[in-house]
């Protein structure tokens, strides 16, 4: 399988893209940089040059990761020859063998008849060296499975995240791209629930390892963790829950889950964090637009 990446940046550290492009830039036939408005951009146009299969997009401003993953997309797609996608932040850092492994995975699944609509690899959290679960949907519970040590099978996830994952062209034919209206939060979610309605389920690949940060922080409570974002982030997070359960295509029963843990966590989130009336002010107006279907980027909310 004839693979591209994309490589979505924003003020990136070059050392961490640089080991990114390293550890991919052999496996893959063209690697694009779509770039939202870095302040180091000249930086990154001196390292691009070091490589031979990197090109780079410069969208000037930062138009969120679903418009940059999508021009990305398209430019990858130029090429006829290149058969699937790779998609990866700037701060990602995948094995050197990851992308090798989640290619020897799609070829061995499809010449067994299986669907895909993208494959990922396990996730690893660098602050805690603990692996992120793989989120499978059951009735209104999301079950967490961990990949058992030395077994490699391919674990069906409700929804990927979409920095490591393997999308192949035919899928973005059928399913579409990537919601660029979202801007940020819940873009991998909604895709990766909408090429399922398209019967194209993703799937986790273990043998397949890439150590990928969520969030600024982790809180623990209740035997739970919980990711500590900015406020900015949390505006997003709030705003594109009520998008979710707009959609038609999404699950109900996950839709009454959302509903319940977007309230509850919010709630359980602001007794822990410090600038409380900052967050409960993103919040809410997360929520207003959301109901009030206002899409995009947002600037930073006056002082109140």
């Amino acid at each position: 399988m004839k693979l591209g990446s994309v490589i979505v940046t924003y003020n990136p550290s070059i050392d961490i893209l640089k080991n990114l492009i390293n550890n991919i830039t052999t496996s893959v036939k063209k690697v694009v940089l779509s770039d939202n408005g870095s302040k180091n951009i000249n930086e990154i146009k001196v390292l691009a040059t070091t490589f031979g299969n990197v090109d780079i997009i410069e969208l000037g401003d930062n138009l969120g990761i679903g418009y940059a993953q999508n021009r990305g997309i398209e430019a990858v797609f130029a090429d006829d020859s290149i058969e699937g996608v790779l998609l990866f932040d700037h701060d990602s850092n995948p094995s050197p063998i990851m992308v090798s492994e989640l290619g020897d995975a799609y070829d061995k699944m499809t010449k067994d008849g299986t669907k895909i609509g993208a494959l990922g690899p396990v996730y690893m959290d660098p602050r805690t060296e603990n692996h992120y679960p793989i989120s499978v949907f059951s009735g209104f519970s999301l079950i967490k499975k961990y990949p058992i040590p030395g077994d490699n099978t391919p674990i069906s996830a409700s929804f990927l995240i979409a920095s490591g994952s393997l999308i192949p062209r035919t899928t973005f034919e059928k399913v579409g791209g990537m919601r660029e209206d979202f801007f940020i939060d819940y873009i991998d979610i909604e895709w990766s629930f909408r090429a399922t309605h398209y019967g194209l389920p993703s799937f986790a690949i273990p043998s397949a390892k890439m150590v990928h940060q969520v969030g600024d922080d982790r809180l623990k409570m209740f035997g739970r963790e919980i990711s500590i974002h900015s406020p900015l982030r949390r505006y997003y997070l709030a705003r594109n829950s009520v998008f979710m359960v707009k959609i038609g295509y999404i699950d109900w029963r996950y839709k009454v889950r959302e509903v319940f843990y977007s309230f509850s966590r919010v709630f359980v989130f602001l007794l822990f964090v410090n600038k409380r009336i900052t967050y409960l002010r993103y919040i809410l107006k997360g929520w207003s637009d959301g109901f009030k279907g206002k899409y995009g980027k947002i600037d930073v909310l006056p002082r109140g």
